[in-house]
């Protein structure tokens, strides 16, 4: 259980309410990653949503035989893992700590539950997953322009 004053600090869920945050700490838990720890891999099933709490973390998928290509760096307080609450619930990229790491990870069926439950929950959160995917889109469009440039 992660308790409600760390939620509230997350960007994702900062503008819930406090009944809001004190559902989602029944369903999430607090995970110690040590450095190089693959938390998952692209095409992997999305089973969680994750939000880093301390260190960095690299989201990168692969451009060629043994080549990748990081598109974003994940910085504290961030979400990562969105698929886990979009349609076809595979990750779009793998995510690796770049130093020892502590997560926040929120079991997929839970969350959605809770999100199909309470209408403003559901709102606020794919709101801020909305801002978080058109980011990622943008890191990964200039991270494409950039290996076209080279």
């Amino acid at each position: 259980m992660v308790p409600v004053e760390i939620l509230k600090r997350l960007d994702i869920f900062d503008n819930l309410n406090k009944q809001e945050l004190e559902a989602i700490t029944e369903i999430a838990d607090i995970r110690d990653c040590p450095k190089a720890t693959v938390i998952f891999t692209e095409n992997q099933e999305a089973d969680a949503l994750f939000v880093l709490l301390q260190g960095n973390v690299a989201l990168h998928f692969e451009v060629g035989r043994h080549e990748e290509a990081i598109v974003h760096s994940v910085g504290a307080g961030q979400a990562f893992g969105w698929s886990a609450l979009i349609q076809p619930y595979l990750f779009t990229a793998s995510a690796k700590c770049i130093n020892n790491s502590k997560l926040v990870v929120i079991d997929r069926y839970r969350l959605r539950s809770l999100l199909d439950e309470d209408c403003h929950m559901g709102f606020v959160v794919m709101e801020k997953l909305a801002e978080l995917v058109s980011e990622r889109l943008k890191d990964t469009r200039l991270q494409l322009i950039s290996m076209l440039h080279s």
